[in-house]
């Protein structure tokens, strides 16, 4: 069975920044589900405050892989943002943790990354781009998760003044859940009062 792949035209999307007023948002969460969580426990959890300011597509870009972050924006995922929401002041980045191996992150994954980050610069010059670092996730050593992080501060370092990285100094030990990929409830929070914290900081 081929692998469906996700496309900006999905509605979810759409409706994320399509259907509100054009320049609503100045705060762009683009990654995974490390993000798009927060939009989970905002509805249930009244420790986490919605921030009518900030866009949240984590978890619908299929951003575990670079690629497909890539291929949104081939397919003009970038673009149709700048057209509806051009005041974006703010992007953080989340992702890539599903191209993370026991080998570490390929050199053609963060050379891709590399390319989406250029483009986000490109599309949005005025905004900064916050890249934001691998979790100890997936059962991997701290060795692999380190040296992949020095690849992304490689990239931010590589990008110009605009751009930087942004390292998650908690500690991780009791955040993961037994899956090793997803956060516990307390590793949401605190993950979410670091990224509030970096936002209230700019």
């Amino acid at each position: 069975m081929s692998e469906k792949l996700p496309t900006f035209t999905d509605d979810f999307l759409i409706r994320q920044f399509k259907t509100n007023p054009p320049g609503k948002y100045n705060i762009a969460l683009l990654g995974t589900t490390l993000f798009g969580r927060f939009k989970y426990y905002t509805a249930r959890d009244h420790y986490f405050k919605e921030n009518p300011c900030l866009l949240n597509l984590g978890g619908s870009l299929g951003a575990d892989r670079v690629r497909n972050v890539q291929r949104l924006i081939d397919e003009g995922f970038l673009r149709c943002l700048k057209q509806h929401q051009p005041n974006l002041t703010i992007i953080y980045l989340q992702m890539g943790d599903g191209d993370i191996t026991k080998n570490g992150l390929s050199n053609s994954d963060a050379q891709t990354y590399g390319r989406i980050v250029t483009s986000l610069r490109d599309l949005f010059p005025e905004a900064q781009i916050v890249i934001t670092s691998f979790f100890q996730q997936h059962g991997f050593s701290k060795h692999v998760i380190e040296e992949a992080n020095k690849m992304l501060r490689h990239i931010a370092s590589c990008s110009g003044d605009a751009v930087s990285f942004l390292a998650f100094t908690a500690d991780q030990k009791e955040i993961v859940s037994n899956d090793q990929i997803h956060l516990t409830n307390d590793g949401f929070r605190k993950w979410y009062d670091f990224v509030q914290n970096d936002i209230n900081n700019r």
